[in-house]
């Protein structure tokens, strides 16, 4: 679990993940669109067009989509 204090300071330094979208995909490496604006980074992994990923350190890392879970009423 992490703290919010801690969260706070990866963020300052740069080393947080931040989020976004593959917008190309390009031999080893792929454009991110993030709410920071378009990157270029290395992809780790496979990736297509459209998957969410996480990038950190100049590498994006697939994050796994959420799966919807039936839900029983008893």
């Amino acid at each position: 679990m992490s703290s919010p204090l801690s969260d706070l300071r990866e963020m300052l330094a740069g080393r947080a993940p931040v989020a976004g979208r593959i917008i190309s995909v390009a031999t080893g490496s792929a454009r991110v669109a993030t709410a920071q604006g378009v990157v270029e980074v290395a992809l780790d992994g496979t990736g297509n067009v459209g998957d969410r990923v996480a990038v950190r350190d100049g590498r994006a890392m697939r994050v796994q989509e959420a799966v919807e879970v039936s839900v029983f009423w008893v």
